[in-house]
């Protein structure tokens, strides 16, 4: 049986069965006249205790206490004067009459108390019984009915409830809260309920969030290898060509072979060649360093004086390409970043503008408070470095490229490593900055907010 109430019906029905079967059996041990034999057993015991209480005492109380017993025990009592008694001969030595001889202090004369006992009460128990029967077995069975319904709305309603909300749970839906706010024990689960869900949903909150971060770590750390594989394809590409003119060239020398013989000069090209790898080598150690977090220390740096020392460096550039420079750096502007890397970054910013910049054209360097590109705020500020070239142009399919390891946009200039912008997008990744490349009307724009 899977219904509850059908369990509970049953379950009443029993106990009412049980209940009532005791109350019976009680009534037939305790009530004196429940059978022939107790009836008469209580009959004799009660008469000798009338006769005993009607002895010497007046007959007006005797005769009370005579009908008294009459009502009580429904029996045939007679008290008629010893004479009498003798007369009626055989007719008083039935064995159905329970005879007591009795005397009075207010009267001279003899008395017999006569009772006669019947099995009619005891028959009408008996009889009065079992017509009862039917009608309790019914009343039961009301009951039970009534009993088991009004459990069944009491205990298995909010069971019910609970069952569905746990297959909600087990769904690991927990958009739901349990009502029962009793004081009994189904009270008690409701809450218990209650809190296993909220610790359920947040723990679950808490591994969704864990395994977000971890899928956001493993694709950032795949993006990361495959930058690392491409990086270092192209290192092979970079380093493949110098060394393979080197060693042309010197076995061109040793074997004295056409224009070789100017040794002199070729010695010159080679020691170039192998500075520039020099060079080269430590722009790849250098990202080596980054990449693996050897220099992710991060200080308050004065970004003002960084760029004051950038823009001397590159002042004979500045002079020789009669470049219109406007610098407008406020001082003590403080910057989030590792000192050391920063001014590798803005020197490659700086030089690319100087170098972009044809002939008579202007660079315009200017740093200032902001909370967003281009919105200039005094509450909750950020720094906004802006570097902007012209007159220069960049075609826009190169400008999402432009931070990737040894993109060229101009693939006609061969100077250079090819790290710079890819080393400077590092920086300002690991210092936290947002940074962009955007054409202008007429020239090219660098930002950096933080």
């Amino acid at each position: 049986m899977k219904n509850m109430t059908i369990k509970t019906f049953i379950t009443f029905m029993l106990l009412s069965i049980l209940i009532m079967g005791s109350v019976y059996l009680i009534l037939f041990i305790m009530t004196p006249y429940s059978t022939p034999k107790k009836n008469s057993e209580y009959i004799e015991k009660e008469a000798e205790e009338l006769a005993e209480k009607s002895m010497n005492i007046p007959k007006i109380d005797a005769e009370r206490e005579i009908l008294r017993f009459a009502g009580s025990t429904a029996t045939y009592v007679e008290l008629i004067t010893a004479e009498e008694y003798l007369s009626r001969g055989e007719e008083t030595s039935d064995n159905g009459l329970l005879t007591y001889p009795l005397h009075f202090n207010d009267c001279d004369e003899e008395y017999v108390l006569i009772v006669t006992g019947s099995d009619n009460r005891a028959v009408s128990f008996q009889d009065s019984v079992i017509k009862s029967i039917i009608p309790v077995i019914v009343i039961a069975l009301v009951l039970s009915l009534v009993g088991s319904k009004i459990f069944s709305y009491y205990m298995k309603k909010p069971i019910v409830r609970m069952s569905r909300i746990a297959e909600r749970m087990a769904q690991q839906d927990f958009d739901w809260y349990c009502p029962d706010e009793r004081d009994d024990e189904i009270g008690r689960l409701a809450k218990s309920l209650n809190k296993l869900s909220d610790e359920l949903s947040a723990a679950l909150a808490k591994l969704s969030d864990k395994n977000l971060y971890l899928k956001n770590e493993i694709t950032l750390e795949k993006e990361r290898e495959r930058r690392r594989m491409l990086f270092f394809s192209g290192v092979s590409h970079e380093l493949k060509t110098p060394i393979s003119v080197v060693i042309g060239q010197i076995e061109g020398m040793r074997s004295g072979i056409g224009v070789y013989k100017d040794r002199d000069k070729y010695l010159e090209k080679c020691s170039n060649t192998l500075n520039e790898l020099v060079s080269f080598i430590n722009e790849i150690l250098l990202v080596s360093h980054i990449d693996m977090g050897d220099m992710d220390s991060q200080d308050t740096v004065k970004i003002d004086s960084i760029l004051d020392e950038e823009i001397a460096f590159y002042d004979g550039l500045i002079t020789e390409k009669n470049i219109d420079l406007e610098y407008e750096v406020p001082d003590n502007v403080d910057f989030r970043g590792n000192e050391q890397l920063l001014k590798k970054a803005l020197g490659n910013i700086l030089g690319n503008a100087f170098k972009y910049t044809p002939d008579g054209g202007k660079t315009s360097v200017v740093l200032k408070k902001t909370n967003e590109f281009g919105s200039v705020e005094e509450s909750q500020s950020k720094v906004e470095l802006t570097v902007i070239n012209s007159p220069a142009h960049i075609d826009e399919q190169h400008l999402p490229h432009l931070f990737e390891a040894f993109y060229r946009a101009d693939t006609s200039n061969k100077d250079g490593s090819g790290l710079g912008l890819y080393i400077t997008g590092m920086v300002m990744e690991m210092s936290g900055a947002e940074y962009k490349i955007e054409n202008t009307e007429d020239g090219v724009k660098f930002t950096v907010v933080q």
